[in-house]
C-alpha cells in the first residue's frame, strides 16, 4: 500500500520537475585549442589574434639541410586541424623535404538564421510541416570565408622568405572551394601553388560556380581527389577540368588517389604528388 502511494504521487508530479537542463555544447575552436595546449609542445604552437579572436596554429619546422619554402595547411570546415585524412601525414613529412609547414586552427561554423531571416515571419499555413536542416546559408558561409581568409592573412603576414623559396597553399575539402573563390578575386598574395584536395562547397549555388572559379586563379593549380571520395567532389572533376581548358589554365594538374582519405598509402602517394608538382613549377 504504501509502495503503491509513492507512485501515485511521483507519477502526479509535473512534468518539469524532471527536465534536464540543455547546456550548449561547447564551440569546436575552444576543444581544438585545449586539445593543442595537452598534446602539444609550446614550441609547436603560435598564438596569433584574428578580429580580436585567438587562434593557434600548428608549425612544424623544416628538417632538410635547406629551407625550400613554406606550406600553410587548411583544414576542412569542422575538422581538427590536425586529423587522420592526410594533413596531419603532410605536416611532418614535408617538414622533412624541407619545408616550413604551418596548420591554421578553422574557424568556427555558425548555423543561426541571419538577421533579414530572422525578421521573415511567415503566415501559419506557408509554413513547412515538419522543420528541415537545410544547406548551409550563404550568409553564415560568408561569415566562414572571411574569418579563414582573416586568419590566413595574419599568419601570411607573420612569413618571412627569400625569392627563391615557395609559398604553398595546400587545402582540404570546404575550405579549399572558400579559399579558391578568394584566390579568384585576384588578391595582392605572393603564393606559387594552390593544392586543393577533395575541394566542395555546402551550397549548391556556390559549389555550381566552384569549378569557373578555380580556373581563374594565378597561382598554380594541383587538384586532387580520391576514388572513394565525396559524390560531389567525384561528379565534378571532368567540370573542373574542362574550365581549366576553357580558361587556359595551364598550371593546371588533376590527380585521382585510388583509396580511402585514412588509408596510409595515400597518404603517402598524396605526398609524391604534391613534391612532383612542385618541383615542375
Amino acid at each position: 500500500m504504501i509502495i503503491r502511494t509513492l507512485l501515485l504521487l511521483v507519477t502526479a508530479l509535473p512534468a518539469t520537475t524532471f527536465a534536464v537542463e540543455h547546456i550548449d555544447a561547447a564551440p569546436l575552436g575552444s576543444l581544438y585549442q585545449q586539445d593543442a595546449n595537452r598534446f602539444f609542445e609550446p614550441s609547436q604552437l603560435i598564438k596569433l589574434e584574428s578580429e580580436n579572436e585567438g587562434f593557434y596554429v600548428f608549425h612544424q619546422e623544416y628538417m632538410a639541410a635547406a629551407r625550400e619554402g613554406i606550406v600553410i595547411l587548411l583544414p576542412d570546415m569542422q575538422t581538427p586541424p590536425l586529423n587522420n585524412s592526410g594533413i596531419s601525414f603532410l605536416a611532418k613529412r614535408l617538414s622533412d623535404d624541407g619545408y616550413d609547414t604551418y596548420t591554421l586552427t578553422p574557424p568556427d561554423l555558425s548555423y543561426a538564421p541571419s538577421l533579414l531571416e530572422q525578421d521573415i515571419v511567415l503566415p501559419d499555413a506557408e509554413k513547412p510541416a515538419q522543420q528541415t536542416l537545410g544547406p548551409i546559408s550563404e550568409s553564415n558561409l560568408d561569415e566562414y570565408k572571411m574569418a579563414l581568409i582573416s586568419r590566413f592573412e595574419v599568419l601570411y603576414n607573420t612569413l618571412s622568405m627569400t625569392q627563391t623559396e615557395k609559398l604553398v597553399v595546400v587545402a582540404f575539402g570546404n575550405s579549399a572551394g572558400l579559399f579558391g573563390e578568394h584566390l579568384a578575386t585576384l588578391p595582392n598574395l605572393r603564393i606559387d601553388a594552390f593544392v586543393i584536395v577533395s575541394p566542395q562547397l555546402p551550397n549548391a549555388t556556390r559549389q555550381k560556380h566552384l569549378a569557373s572559379n578555380l580556373s581563374l586563379i594565378s597561382p598554380a593549380l594541383l587538384d586532387v581527389y580520391y576514388s572513394f571520395d565525396n559524390p560531389i567532389v567525384v561528379d565534378n572533376t571532368q567540370d573542373r577540368a574542362r574550365w581549366a581548358r576553357k580558361n587556359s589554365k595551364l598550371d593546371y594538374r588533376q590527380r585521382e588517389l585510388f583509396g580511402e582519405k585514412t588509408d596510409p598509402l595515400q597518404h603517402q602517394r598524396l605526398r609524391k604528388e604534391l613534391l612532383g608538382f612542385l618541383r615542375a613549377l
